[in-house]
């Protein structure tokens, strides 16, 4: 992916985390948001391929990848005081 494609990428994420926010600020169920976003989502690579073996490791691919960033600002927001992750491990 170049750089203008991880541009744009991060630019949809970020519109779509706002709206995520908002929602929850709302009062929108946090269950509920990550239900229907991973639906839309969901039906939308089925639309575009139908073929849900190239859909699954798609969305799969994107919920690793926000748990290894989540994970890593976790980390550093601890200063790795209170939690250490071993060398070499890795979120799947």
């Amino acid at each position: 992916m170049g750089q203008d494609e991880d541009t744009e990428l991060n630019a949809v994420v970020g519109r779509i985390a706002r709206l995520t926010q908002a929602l929850l600020e709302d009062g929108a169920e946090p269950a509920q948001v990550a239900f229907a976003l991973t639906s839309v989502a969901a039906d939308m690579g089925l639309q575009i391929t139908g073929d849900p073996l190239k859909v699954f490791p798609v969305l799969l691919s994107a919920i690793a990848h926000q748990a290894s960033r989540r994970s890593e600002d976790e980390q550093q927001e601890l200063d790795g005081t209170e939690l250490e992750v071993p060398p070499g491990a890795t979120v799947h």
